[in-house]
């Protein structure tokens, strides 16, 4: 027998009857990295009651960040005007529309609006004064001013109140039981108190004495309400807005797995707003340094994004901002989207409105930041790239984005043929939830070793393939996230490096 001698392998010859082995091979390869604007799942911008403000005749605005998630609020009277008969016409649609577009959806139920609020312009509401609760219960909470409900939203829910707390769990519990397994829904916000939804009583109450605290609520009477969502809603993510420094339910709600949302970001107003005293004040109220005790404090509260996600909602838009500049100025619009990344955040809700030219570029430097970023630092393939016989896969990865991926997309290897006729895919058990970016905007993100180990198939066809990597919707093939790196082909595959199997 002859041995025949090829550059890329070291072949040895054991006999005319014996096999021939190829020693293995290391093929290495660094990707590098670009600075695009990537739309990925669960992170960025959200469109804001509307799936796409491209398309959406009340709202278009060109300039509106592309999106991957839509956040839509829902009072309880839109969906159940009829006691027992549940509008689930309107979530479905919503939900669908999501869908189509290949975007998730967000969702808060509300109980309370504020003082003389309409519906937005395009509900089939339009114009009319929202009550929050469904006139029926109205009825049988308050009957003898039961009136009320024809267009006048003075009235302000007791939370206490046990018929309200009875038939309200019978709704959630009818949310839940629809609802919980739908895939397109990214998370929901525990909304049930307060106006808005944002646990104070704002426009409904003394100037000076908006918050539940104020008004004798205490945990025994709130926390229910966190309860209730966490067991009609076992499967999905939950997320809360920050309370107030005389409320402990924020504290409590990170403690038992709630990611957290802050309201009015950005608000810069002279004398009391909410960036320099606001979030401070709450901030140090949730982790127990606050001014009034805390029963429920969680000291773990600023690291509570690494299993649990942050987002934000701007106050007023930008343009109010933009029509204001001697307040906000550049640098405290700068200041602001730096907060919210410093403090981890993976949504930012700019309620779709126009964009001003002149924040643009900090605008995209923030969404390249915003939520996850993954980068494949590095590769290494190793095998005697020859049916049947191992090959493994050593790669180096790192996000370097603020907040991790808070549901799993695993790595996919695949080896394509030239010409594009043979796929070999190579699944792995890799859990991309657990990279962590730096925890400081100025620190540098861990690197992730990943070993992954295989066999080329007995009947893999001879010939010239590329290396793709995705990563991908779990238990499937199907790529979803677009990675920080050149080399992107088809459907979110990105080419890496030749290989040939001999």
């Amino acid at each position: 027998m002859t041995c025949n001698h090829l550059l890329v392998f070291s072949l040895v010859c054991l006999g005319a009857t014996a096999p021939i082995y190829a020693a293995p091979l290391s093929l290495n390869y660094t990707p590098t990295t670009n600075n695009n604007i990537l739309i990925n799942p669960d992170i960025g911008i959200t469109d804001y009651q509307t799936i796409n403000r491209h398309d959406n005749p009340y709202w278009s605005e060109p300039s509106a960040p592309k999106t991957s998630v839509v956040y839509y609020r829902w009072y309880w009277e839109q969906l159940e005007p009829q006691q027992g008969s549940y509008n689930y016409k309107l979530i479905d649609d919503t939900i669908n529309a999501a869908k189509a577009q290949n975007k998730k959806i967000v969702i808060r139920f509300m109980t309370l609006a504020g003082l003389n609020e309409t519906y937005y312009k395009g509900s089939l509401r339009a114009g009319k004064k929202i009550l929050g609760i469904p006139c029926w219960l109205k009825k049988q909470i308050d009957p003898k001013t039961h009136n009320i409900c024809k267009n006048d939203n003075s009235f302000v829910v007791n939370y206490k109140n046990k018929v309200f707390k009875h038939d309200l769990q019978q709704f959630i519990d009818a949310m839940g039981k629809r609802y919980d397994h739908n895939p397109t829904i990214l998370r929901l916000d525990v909304g049930l108190v307060g106006t808005w939804g944002e646990w104070h009583l704002s426009t409904h109450a003394n100037r000076n004495r908006p918050t539940l605290g104020s008004h004798g609520y205490k945990d025994k009477d709130l926390i229910p309400y966190i309860t209730m969502m966490q067991k009609a809603f076992p499967n999905k993510t939950l997320s809360m807005t920050i309370g107030t420094p005389d409320e402990n339910t924020t504290s409590y709600a990170t403690q038992h797995g709630l990611g957290w949302r802050a309201d009015c970001i950005g608000d810069w107003t002279p004398s009391w707003n909410h960036m320099q005293n606001g979030y401070p004040q709450t901030i140090k109220h949730i982790i127990g340094n606050g001014v009034i005790k805390n029963d429920q404090a969680d000291k773990d509260f600023l690291n509570r994004w690494e299993k649990a996600p942050v987002d934000f909602e701007v106050c007023d838009d930008l343009e109010y901002w933009y029509n204001h500049q001697k307040i906000y100025t550049l640098p405290k619009v700068q200041k602001t989207f730096n907060t919210a990344l410093a403090l981890h955040a993976s949504l930012f809700n700019l309620k779709s409105t126009k964009v001003p030219e002149q924040y643009q570029p900090i605008l995209n430097n923030f969404i390249k930041k915003l939520g996850y970023r993954f980068n494949l630092k590095h590769i290494t393939v190793t095998s005697s790239f020859t049916a049947n016989s191992p090959i493994t896969f050593h790669s180096q990865w790192q996000n370097v984005g603020v907040a991790p991926s808070y549901n799993n997309y695993p790595v996919v290897w695949r080896l394509r043929s030239i010409d594009n006729k043979y796929n070999y895919y190579f699944d792995t058990n890799n859990i991309i939830s657990q990279w962590q970016p730096a925890s400081t905007l100025t620190g540098k993100a861990p690197i992730y070793h990943q070993n992954n180990n295989y066999t080329l198939p007995k009947n893999i066809v001879r010939g010239h393939y590329y290396l793709d990597v995705a990563m991908v919707k779990p238990n499937t093939h199907q790529p979803q996230i677009l990675l920080g790196i050149n080399g992107k082909i088809k459907k979110r595959w990105f080419q890496l490096i030749p290989i040939t199997i001999k």
